[in-house]
């Protein structure tokens, strides 16, 4: 840029029209630089100024020498206000510079100058764009960060619960009637959670790494980890299975899972009865059981409920669960 400004008639010097140009130049160089210093992302008042004298000066420079060689000083504060600034800061910088060029067109210093006031607002939307893409990516990460730390919690918490509690009903058993017989039940009713939850864990994962998998596998792999561990579960399938997306089949698995667990606390030796059907356009899964000893308030309390209608929410699908009759009906459907 120096080069091209002190090598070519009409450019940077120290006399007459020469010196303004040098001047201008190098309060531009000055403030990109301090631009550069800082940052130079960010919004703060330090930013903010700098930014602006990079495109007034910029284009005051463009004005005393318009050519493409000096243009970048504007263009890319313009850029830089649109990407880190609010519209009531950017807008200001971009049209004052836009305004000093216009003028300079208007006025018979150039025609490119109108061009080049047309290329800020450019710079300007270009970094506007860019922010709006940053945010959705950010955005994006955040909510996968946070559906797969749901993922870990719902395995590795309910499986450590579990654990927990069997290791606890061992030791009570042998501290209180040294009865080795019921310490050792509990002991192997927690390795069996232990492995089902690194079975659902090794699930989990290869779920959130694929683009699709089968419904009907995962539901028969939590009907047969509910049966080992006690309770009462069948399952029945209507349609033609087909595989889903992972993000509402981890979704309608989970529903499941919590619905079966509901069913065992309530109504513990009462069979549980999962359906899965499989319709021209969507998916549906019901869990249906005896009400057992537990009132309808105690059933819909809690955060069961709400937890499973945003899981279904966030899939792109919808909950429904209540009182028919004397049974608890828990239906999730999805379309796929």
């Amino acid at each position: 840029m120096v080069w091209a400004m002190t090598t070519h008639r009409g450019g940077a010097g120290l006399h007459g029209s020469g010196l303004h140009i040098s001047v201008a130049l190098a309060v531009a160089s000055a403030c990109w630089l301090g631009w550069i210093a800082l940052g130079p992302h960010g919004d703060t008042l330090a930013l903010r100024s700098l930014t602006a004298c990079t495109a007034i000066s910029g284009a005051v420079l463009l004005l005393l020498y318009p050519s493409l060689a000096v243009y970048w000083f504007t263009f890319w504060a313009c850029v830089n206000a649109g990407l880190n600034f609010a519209d009531r800061v950017a807008v200001p910088i971009t049209a004052a510079s836009a305004a000093i060029l216009v003028g300079g067109y208007l006025t018979h210093r150039g025609t490119i100058l109108a061009a080049f006031a047309a290329v800020a607002f450019v710079g300007y939307t270009l970094g506007r764009e860019r922010r709006r893409y940053l945010a959705e990516a950010r955005a994006a990460t955040l909510a996968e960060r946070g559906r797969i730390a749901r993922e870990l919690h719902d395995v590795i918490g309910h499986s450590l619960t579990g654990v927990s509690l069997q290791i606890e009903s061992a030791a009570a058993a042998l501290e209180a009637a040294a009865d080795s017989d019921r310490a050792l039940t509990h002991l192997e009713q927690a390795g069996r959670l232990v492995r089902t939850g690194h079975q659902e864990a090794v699930a989990a994962v290869r779920t959130l790494r694929e683009g699709q998998v089968a419904m009907h596998a995962m539901l028969a792999g939590l009907i047969e980890s509910h049966r080992a561990a006690g309770g009462h579960a069948q399952l029945s399938v209507t349609g033609m299975p087909r595989a889903l997306d992972a993000a509402p089949a981890l979704a309608l698995y989970r529903v499941t899972q919590e619905a079966l667990t509901n069913a065992a606390r309530h109504a513990p030796a009462k069979l549980a009865h999962v359906q899965v059907g499989y319709g021209d356009s969507e998916l549906t899964v019901s869990v249906v059981n005896d009400i057992g000893c537990a009132s309808p308030a105690t059933l819909s309390g809690g955060y069961g409920l709400p937890g499973m209608r945003e899981r279904m929410a966030e899939a792109g699908g919808t909950l429904s669960a209540g009182q028919a009759g004397d049974q608890w009906r828990v239906e999730a459907r999805v379309s796929a």
